[in-house]
């Protein structure tokens, strides 16, 4: 930046930051910081400024630091500072300074003759500028650069923004008094400087008279949500302003991490969480009238988007994650039986595009002898939220269970596996109604669904003899099964699939009667290359007839059904865990 002095040379009337020392346990929630601070502060933000640029800044009042601490001590200048002893360098030196009678507000010395930048003839040891800024002066540093620039090219201050500095200014004092008693429960996290008694200072804050900090920052109660909302706007132009939604159940530890406009934004919301938390404290004790109740608004206003908030629709933790596709639920939990199937299933979902563990879960049950009940209940069960009309929004992204078995035990008949999955409907529809919702038969007939690969078990089903016989004729030949190298091994192991197919028994009784170790791991791989290909085939031809395909498609269609936002309840079959218009 070039220095060029503005034609008006008078300081506009401010509050005094002065009082501000007078605050018990003031900026030991927030930060004060020296002009090498705050220029690295800024660019974390992502503001680059020099110490020329800073002085520039204050030299035409755009921001003027807030305090400025000098080697001249006047005896009328001492403020009875309310103060422990601090760890942090430039709070302690500025509260030794407003002691000392050497403290002065940042706006007194308009000129800006001091130099922001060290004298050559002194060292760095013994020489200090005293500018001292407040963390809530980053919020203002957008503004003040794109004054200046209007200012080099018009060579005027534009209409309206010495009042638009006063109101800021008002801010950074009104926040600096606010944040000991509000700060730390916007971020979740209590400082505690050196020499910081942790009992009295959260008995302070418990009992912070509002009213009277705002007075000490000339800051009218009035203004709180009106400020608090313009700060809200001004984070709507935040690149990851979609992402709030998550972002707000992070921790400090973890937004903190970002940088230039995020974070920019970020301590936007927390500036005005900050002041709407006074503001409810005053409505309480009608100083001021209560802030607006947004529960079932649909229009977006500016508090919707505050950190903490305070309306029944506000997204939990689990439904900003499903409606960024970063869901720890998946949407379809899949239960199958076998090795094969543990083998073959998973890698036949990612070859039709189903590969995100948000998207289905495989659970292998070795068995069909399964009690899925208490996955119904705690895996497939929806978490209500709001009601709505006749339906109920969720909290969390549904998942449907699929259960695909051989047909034996309680899945061997149709009316068996109806009956099954009628028990795991009536689990999740108690499980619904222990929240105080219902949820339709509709809903349910998607969420909870029963198949089988047919009239047998998923190899004979899945995979013709002309499939078989090579798999089961490499896998005897890797065993040294005597019988593989006798002139009639096709026609045995034709005889003995057609003899399983007939019973309706498991491949590996086949196995067993050829003399071949049962080993249905080896048996899958050496499956896998028939059975993508023929889906491959099966898929573009548009002519599907393996089970194992037809399951891996309905799998993806309930995947592709479930993406989004959901509702459950109301009597209309086609509107079945979709979105409330």
């Amino acid at each position: 930046m070039a220095s060029n002095a503005a034609d008006d040379k008078d300081c506009p009337s401010r509050a005094s930051s002065l009082p501000l020392l007078t605050v018990p346990y003031v900026f030991t929630q927030d930060r004060l910081l020296t002009t090498g601070e705050f220029l690295r502060a800024a660019r974390e933000r992502g503001h680059i400024l020099t110490l020329d640029d800073l002085q520039d800044l204050h030299h035409h009042r755009l921001l003027p630091p807030l305090y400025h601490v000098t080697d001249d001590a006047i005896e009328g200048r001492r403020i009875p500072v309310v103060s422990p002893s601090m760890n942090f360098n430039v709070t302690r030196w500025t509260f030794e300074a407003a002691a000392d009678g050497r403290l002065r507000d940042g706006t007194e010395d308009c000129s800006a003759a001091w130099p922001f930048k060290r004298p050559a003839d002194k060292q760095s040891s013994e020489w200090w500028n005293g500018f001292v800024y407040s963390s809530w002066q980053l919020l203002h540093v957008g503004a003040a650069v794109s004054d200046y620039q209007f200012l080099q090219s018009s060579r005027q201050v534009p209409s309206g923004v010495r009042q638009r500095l006063a109101q800021q200014r008002q801010m950074t004092l009104a926040l600096a008094v606010l944040a000991t008693p509000y700060l730390p429960g916007v971020l979740g996290q209590l400082s505690l400087p050196a020499g910081v008694d942790q009992k009295r200072l959260r008995e302070y804050r418990a009992a912070a008279d509002v009213s009277g900090l705002l007075r000490t920052a000339g800051f009218d109660p009035a203004e709180l949500e009106a400020e608090a909302d313009f700060l809200l706007m001004q984070a709507q132009n935040d690149p990851l302003a979609k992402w709030l939604p998550l972002v707000r159940h992070a921790s400090y530890r973890g937004w903190s991490r970002l940088r230039g406009e995020p974070l920019d934004a970020m301590w936007r919301r927390i500036a005005a969480d900050v002041l709407l938390r006074a503001h409810e404290e005053l409505a309480t004790a009608g100083v001021v009238e209560p802030l607006p109740d947004l529960t079932g608004t649909s229009w977006h206003a500016p508090q919707h988007d505050r950190l903490t908030p305070r309306f029944e629709e506000a997204q939990t933790l689990e439904r900003a994650l499903a409606e960024l596709g970063l869901s720890p639920h998946p949407k379809v939990i899949l239960l199958i039986e076998g090795e094969t199937e543990r083998y073959h299933v998973p890698r036949l979902l990612a070859e039709f595009g189903v590969t995100g563990p948000q998207d289905v879960r495989v659970q292998h049950t070795k068995s069909s002898k399964i009690n899925a009940h208490l996955i119904a209940r705690y895996g497939a069960a929806p978490r209500v939220g709001r009601k709505l009309g006749d339906r109920w929004l969720l909290d969390a992204s549904p998942t449907a269970l699929l259960i695909a078995m051989d047909p034996e035990n309680h899945f061997a008949t149709p009316p068996q596996r109806e009956r099954v999955r009628r028990n795991l409907q009536e689990a999740i529809r108690e499980e619904v109604r222990y929240q105080d919702a219902e949820i339709s038969q509709a809903d349910l007939d998607f969420l909870v669904r029963v198949r089988v690969w047919g009239d047998d078990k998923y190899e004979l089903a899945n995979f013709a003899d002309d499939d078989l016989l090579p798999a089961l004729t490499r896998l005897a030949e890797r065993q040294g099964t005597p019988r593989v190298s006798s002139a009639t091994w096709e026609q045995d192991v034709r005889a003995e699939l057609h003899m399983a197919r007939a019973n309706h028994y498991d491949v590996k009784v086949s196995l067993q009667r050829l003399g071949v170790r049962e080993d249905k791991v080896e048996l899958a791989k050496l499956l896998w290359p028939v059975l993508r290909d023929k889906c491959e085939s099966e898929f573009v031809s548009g002519s599907v007839q393996t089970p194992v395909l037809k399951l891996v498609l309905e799998v993806r269609e309930m995947v592709a059904h479930l993406a989004g936002t959901f509702a459950i309840g109301g009597d209309d079959p086609s509107a079945a865990t979709r979105s409330p218009s």
